[in-house]
């Protein structure tokens, strides 16, 4: 039976130790904390799970260290990151192997491709796999239009978009057309409250998985909508993010920072993504302090 995909799905960093190997019992803390908090599901290998970085095994072992944790049978989405149909294909076979339910994949983002290379990409990864697909716009330079993604709806097991670039203006495009044919989910972390007022149906961003309790009130105050509580968790929120998001996509060891001061399990990251610097540890510290977010 398949899953539903709406409201917070948290993204789990890929916790490692100091020789580069997943430390699967840092992935349990996290997964369990993750779920404790009310999430609706759960992502691992998309950016903020390094997931570039990792390969067929390793995915292969995430995600069954996650379901083992998972007794609520949560949603798992599995992010596939790969220059080729064929290496989709194949890492989206070992990911449904394994219990995923379903794929986040990026277009191709090294040679890239146009239109209807797209369309052939997620039509063969779609029906080799048959697991539900949710696009992840996040590549610049090969990005998902709101009229590619109109002919990409029609496919089978394509069933949504998760919108990470060009602002509140392509989200606002994107859900406009083609909200009511797919679900359409927020991604850009200082935006998600202006998300669900346009129509995300939910989002899967970093900041999901930093604070998961809050984003999740959020997320339940729009829908009973209490405006000004989900604007001030927005707020509060805000100059968190920006400093983790000031790293560019070198934002995972930022996240692993902050979650180690929020005294979480985190692990390192994968080289050469680096843990930050002494002094930005302390801006993030501040930051944390000034909103209140410490425990």
């Amino acid at each position: 039976m398949r899953k539903k995909f709406y409201g917070i799905i948290a993204p789990i960093v890929t916790p490692f130790d100091a020789e580069g190997v997943i430390d699967s019992m840092a992935l349990q803390s996290e997964t369990r904390y993750l779920l404790d908090t009310g999430v609706h599901g759960l992502s691992i290998g998309g950016s903020t799970g390094e997931g570039a970085l990792l390969s067929d095994d390793e995915l292969d072992l995430c995600i069954r260290t996650i379901q083992q944790e998972n007794t609520e049978k949560k949603p798992l989405l599995c992010g596939i990151i790969r220059n080729s149909t064929k290496d989709a294909i194949r890492a989206g076979l070992r990911a449904r192997e394994a219990g995923a339910d379903g794929l986040m994949v990026t277009p191709t983002y090294y040679h890239g491709t146009d239109d209807q290379g797209n369309t052939i990409f997620f039509k063969e990864l779609a029906g080799a796999v048959e697991l539900p697909i949710i696009i992840y716009n996040v590549i610049d330079r090969n990005p998902v239009s709101p009229l590619l993604m109109m002919d990409l709806a029609e496919i089978e097991h394509v069933i949504g978009i998760k919108q990470s670039i060009n602002g509140l203006h392509g989200l606002n495009a994107m859900i406009s057309a083609c909200g009511d044919r797919t679900l359409v989910f927020g991604a850009q972390d200082d935006l998600l409250f202006c998300s669900y007022l346009l129509g995300a149906v939910g989002a899967i961003s970093a900041i999901l998985t930093v604070f998961p309790e809050l984003c999740v009130r959020q997320w339940n105050a729009v829908q009973s909508m209490d405006i000004e509580e989900a604007r001030q968790i927005s707020f509060r929120l805000l100059p968190v993010w920006q400093l983790i998001g000031s790293a560019g996509m070198a934002f995972p060891g930022r996240i692993k920072a902050v979650l180690e001061l929020l005294g979480r399990q985190s692990g390192l990251s994968r080289s050469p993504v680096m843990k930050p610097s002494q002094d930005v540890i302390g801006q993030l510290r501040s930051a944390l302090e000034k909103q209140e977010l410490l425990p």
